[in-house]
């Protein structure tokens, strides 16, 4: 008995899946190439099919477009599955990335009224929002996906090896609970990339690592020249900034063992790839 149930079972793919309330569905050729491309390397599910218990009972909002999953997902798996890969290696991603992702057509609505692009539950399970809206081919669209699941994954990384607290002091005093409220512009004056990140250290440590991964050196390199000084030869916000970027870069590395340019140069070629 305990022979045949340790015994390996091939996976039927013609075999239904049972979604909510018990409704059965036939596998598609887009299930079947789902799983060919990422639960079988990484052990990695996509739902996209409507599901209450996976995208909430109180919030209106629009099921996926099913030609637009293997899109999203092709742009998950170039532009941030196949970087960690080859330069953190395949046991790094087959530990650390998460290993659900629900896509959602519609965007969620946080109760301020601002957009929520995704959102994370316990770093195992990612929903990315408003898929059937984004330009899939668009610099801005693919960093936007981009975006939210470097974002996701960074605070798992700081859940397992906290980044070190010298990136906390350097914007002490400078965090507000409202900072979703406070313009982009004014959040870099104070050494943020978004309001969000001034919400709290370990959001301004995501919502940097996103930035830096879904840009280029050059580019992330002139957002900080466009920010204004705050006296004559005095700019604050790019002081910081510049000290959180080196903080950064060593927390990957010395935690990690993962050469940050150089994974942020795969994920730049990545992003210039999938545009073209």
């Amino acid at each position: 008995m305990m022979f045949n149930s340790c015994s390996k079972k091939e996976d039927n793919l013609n075999e239904p899946i049972i979604g909510l309330g018990g409704v059965r569905y036939q596998k598609t050729a887009l299930d079947i190439a789902l799983y060919e491309m990422y639960t079988k390397p990484y052990n990695i599910e996509v739902a996209y099919r409507w599901d209450a218990g996976l995208m909430g009972f109180t919030t209106v909002l629009v099921p996926a477009d099913e030609e637009r999953v293997l899109p999203v997902m092709n742009i998950l798996k170039k532009g941030w599955i196949e970087p960690f890969e080859a330069v953190a290696g395949v046991n790094f991603v087959k530990r650390y990335i998460p290993k659900q992702y629900v896509l959602i057509g519609s965007y969620a609505y946080a109760t301020n009224g601002n957009i929520v692009l995704g959102s994370a539950d316990q770093g195992l399970t990612v929903n990315i929002f408003g898929i059937n809206q984004i330009n899939l081919k668009s610099e801005g669209g693919i960093s936007q996906v981009l975006g939210t699941v470097h974002h996701e994954l960074a605070h798992m990384l700081h859940q397992n090896i906290m980044y070190p607290l010298e990136f906390e002091m350097v914007s002490a005093g400078s965090y507000a609970s409202n900072g979703l409220s406070i313009p982009q512009a004014d959040a870099r004056k104070a050494g943020f990339v978004t309001g969000y990140g001034m919400t709290s250290p370990n959001e301004d440590f995501a919502t940097l690592v996103a930035t830096m991964l879904s840009n280029s050196k050059e580019q992330f390199d002139a957002m900080l020249e466009t920010i204004p000084d705050d006296s004559p030869g005095v700019n604050v916000g790019k002081t910081r900034l510049k000290e959180k970027e080196n903080i950064v870069i060593a927390y990957f590395l010395q935690a990690w063992n993962i050469d940050f340019r150089e994974l942020q140069r795969k994920t730049s070629e990545a992003k210039l790839a999938l545009i073209n």
